[in-house]
């Protein structure tokens, strides 16, 4: 018998289905297209699995194998014997909403403490930050379905073929049925995205606020603002209008490196041509300017009018519950249907819904700035679900260090190079094998069924937390027996919220909160009820180092190649790992293509075998994703400064230096 499950790859919530021979396929009752990524699914479920819950008092020792009751009273008595600023968790976008639902319930209602994160602070932070600036609220404005009818795709700082290919396939089946369809891409590098668009501009990395700021200073100028928008739906154009008037298209020029004919293209475009899909995601959100460069394309929308039935601003999500994960409030200050702890009003609904007092009521630290509390000694436990750190987060000699230094537990499916630094190691039951629910980067809730019985003695992570908070005397709070009770309580969390779910009792699924458009008569969640435009400031990156570094993800693989990296069909494309450059840069320093050769940061040094590639001199771009395994992580080079609004790091370009190895080095390699 067949069973549906949700892939759990990116954010784009492919509907898929697996036969009794493993093979999966799409699942046309919900969005049944898929990638090579996930037709591989089965060789990773039972590869490098962790089976049984594993503990060690210090790094340095080996591990034993214990049994769930003594983890949970290893748990016990540490979180008893510290304070709540002494706890941490680290959460994931790859995690059910039930899961991420109990975990975030459990640490601020029942350990009190405001200390949770996820991996989303590191892709997704500044489209949240510009969605809550701008539309008074976080979540999407418009959907999947806007594609379909859309005539103009610019996207800029993405590469969806890559990263997200069954969404664009949509854009491209979109092109073949309308001649009027015009895909549009800003990029540094000419990416598998821009190759196949009707129009590519290379920009130069971290420009995109001066690039954007310049079309709405040439839209007013030529007046092509939409005057009856702005005027009935918005406020504070004129500080967004100052702000850009300071960059006239041979500002973009000089900064961008891109044309004044490129600036008056997308002029038009937002101007006068049809409906206007913007995507983007890790090229204007990781970067210390993040949230400006969302709200200056933001801002291009209020500016024409393009909301609803003339377009939309889409952030491309990357993590398959993402947006579940914010509907929970998996961040320092967030609580269940996008309610904020800060707020005496949300906080006090949360402990009164709950039954658990004594919610916090100031935000906790980022996860970046928690590993400075741990190396301060600050924070003494760090829980980290379904994610890999050790690999992913910036400065990577620091947050080992810290991984280290502080008692560590991994709750995860896999062995990997976190799990490696644990003292106590909680297996976690993995898709296929746990019931859940996912939001998709459209706000699209699709349901995944457990197939398979958990390998080992792995648990579902809503189980994990709720089994630990019985034991912790907070089991009134804690009744759980299914996932399925676990989403009817934060379904009814969320009544009269953004994200309202309330309806949706006994409903099948997919479906989609907010309807189509999330604000179909213009009304939104600002105190006005209006549209916000902001000043969309821009502060030039110092780099001094003759190259940009850039990042982003490989086409067959999946963040740190964790499922994907078992799979050797998968590995064809990825291997060996690689840097990109232009020719013209190479030959200037005497490298040959093929050649390895040694990166350089202030923070440290990584190898890469060469490859060239259409990219602007100056730039170079390496997969993210590569773990120990395979190589020197390249976030051993990336910096940990991070936007002053989101709080997302740096983590898109690093400013580096590159030398050749030499042969005899090559030899001893």
């Amino acid at each position: 018998m067949e069973r549906s499950f949700t892939c759990p790859y990116c954010g784009v919530g492919c509907s898929l289905r697996i036969d009794e021979g493993g093979r999966v396929r799409g699942d046309s009752s919900g969005n049944g297209d898929l990638c090579k990524k996930p037709l591989f699914l089965p060789d990773a479920l039972r590869k490098g699995r962790v089976g049984r819950p594993l503990y060690r008092d210090r790094i340095d020792e080996p591990f034993r194998e214990i049994d769930w009751d003594t983890a949970y009273t290893i748990l016990k008595e540490k979180l008893t014997k510290l304070s709540p600023e002494e706890v941490y968790f680290y959460l994931s976008g790859q995690m059910t909403t039930e899961a991420l639902y109990t975990a975030n319930k459990f640490a601020k209602g029942v350990l009190k403490t405001p200390n949770v994160d996820a991996n989303s602070r590191l892709c997704i932070s500044s489209a949240v930050a510009a969605y809550r600036i701008a539309f008074g609220s976080d979540g999407p404005p418009c959907c999947g379905e806007d594609i379909e009818d859309g005539e103009v795709f610019l996207i800029a700082g993405a590469n969806p073929a890559v990263s997200f290919p069954v969404l664009f396939r949509k854009i491209l089946k979109r092109r073949r049925q309308s001649d009027r369809v015009l895909i549009v891409t800003l990029d540094p590098l000419e990416t598998e995205t821009a190759r196949r668009s009707d129009v590519y501009i290379p920009i130069r990395a971290g420009t995109d606020t001066v690039f954007f700021n310049a079309v709405l200073h040439l839209l007013y100028r030529k007046g092509w603002l939409d005057a009856s928008f702005i005027s009935n739906f918005t406020e504070g154009f004129e500080e967004a209008l100052e702000c850009a008037m300071r960059f006239p298209p041979s500002e973009a020029v000089r900064i961008c490196g891109v044309r004044e004919e490129d600036v008056k293209f997308v002029a038009e475009l937002f101007a006068h041509g049809g409906k206007l899909i913007s995507l983007w995601c890790l090229g204007l959100n990781q970067s210390l300017n993040g949230t400006m460069k969302n709200l200056s394309l933001i801002n291009l929308h209020l500016a024409t009018g393009r909301l609803g039935e003339r377009g939309c601003p889409l952030a491309l999500t990357g993590q398959s519950n993402s947006m579940g994960g914010r509907e929970v409030g998996y961040s320092p200050e967030g609580l269940p249907g996008y309610r904020n702890l800060e707020r005496e009003e949300d906080r006090r609904f949360m402990e009164e819904f709950w039954g658990l007092k004594g919610i916090p009521s100031k935000k906790g630290p980022t996860v970046i700035e928690a590993m400075d509390l741990i190396l301060d000694g600050k924070i003494k436990l760090l829980w980290v679900v379904c994610t890999n750190p050790a690999v992913s987060m910036p400065h990577l000699s620091k947050v080992r260090k810290a991984l280290e230094g502080v008692f560590l537990v991994v709750q995860d499916s896999y062995w990997n190079d976190t799990v490696k630094l644990a003292n106590l190691i909680l297996p976690a039951a993995q898709v296929l094998e746990r019931d859940g629910t996912t939001t998709s980067l459209d706000r699209t809730v699709s349901r995944s069924c457990g197939m398979l019985e958990p390998y080992g003695e792995a648990k579902p992570d809503w189980l994990i937390f709720t089994e630990l908070a019985q034991r912790l005397g907070a089991g009134d709070a804690f009744p759980y027996r299914s996932s399925e009770e676990v989403f009817e309580e934060f379904r009814l969390t969320t009544e009269g919220r953004p994200c309202d779910l309330s309806g949706r009792e006994g409903k099948s699924f997919p479906f989609r909160w907010g309807g189509r458009w999330l604000y179909p008569e213009l009304r939104f969640r600002t105190p006005s009820g209006r549209a916000r435009f902001a000043p969309a400031e821009f502060h030039e990156p110092q780099e001094k180092e003759p190259f940009l570094l850039l990042t982003g993800r490989l086409k067959d693989q999946w963040h740190t190649m964790t499922r994907t990296g078992k799979s050797p069909a998968l590995l064809r494309s990825a291997l060996p790992p690689f840097v990109l450059m232009n020719p013209q840069d190479a030959e200037a320093l005497g490298i040959e293509e093929g050649n390895t050769v040694r990166i350089y940061s202030e923070r440290g040094s990584i190898e890469r075998v060469v490859r060239f590639g259409r990219i602007l001199r100056g730039h170079l771009f390496t997969p993210f994703g590569y773990p120990d395994e395979f190589c020197e992580p390249v976030n051993f080079l990336t910096g940990d400064r991070c936007d002053p609004v989101s709080g997302e790091p740096y983590l898109k370009f690093t400013a580096v230096a590159v030398e050749k190895k030499k042969k005899e080095e090559e030899g001893r390699g």
